[in-house]
């Protein structure tokens, strides 16, 4: 199996993982969309009768409104409370060299043993 096929089923393995997780993750939406729209409708029938249509109509609204309201302010509390990411430094340490360089080692070891004896 040569590398280019080991690295294909991985990504085809992960890929369908995701896939599926957004598909389902499709599916919840939905669910929760029909939902909040079964309960919309029983909630202003139930207001209706109670305050009139105008008014329930109002109400649902305004909860709407609010709930949106709630959750903008949520990301943007959550978005002023990130912290910067730390910037990397510009020159590698002393060991990430050294880690480098036995990398580059062996590649070059394994790329002149592939050849078979024929060094140009």
């Amino acid at each position: 199996m040569s590398l280019a096929n080991i690295a294909a089923s991985a990504a085809e393995r992960l890929f369908s993982a995701l896939l599926w997780r957004l598909l389902l993750v499709l599916l919840a939406l939905l669910s929760v969309i029909a939902a909040l729209y079964h309960f919309t409708v029983a909630g202003t029938l139930a207001l209706e009768l109670q305050v009139g249509v105008l008014y329930a109509r109002l109400i649902v609204g305004g909860i709407y409104a609010a709930v949106a309201l709630l959750s903008a302010g949520g990301l943007w509390f959550a978005s002023r409370r990130a912290e910067p990411a730390p910037k990397p430094d510009a020159t590698p340490s002393a060991r990430a060299e050294q880690l480098a360089a036995l990398i580059e080692a062996v590649m070059v070891g394994y790329a002149v043993s592939r050849k078979g004896g024929k060094t140009t």
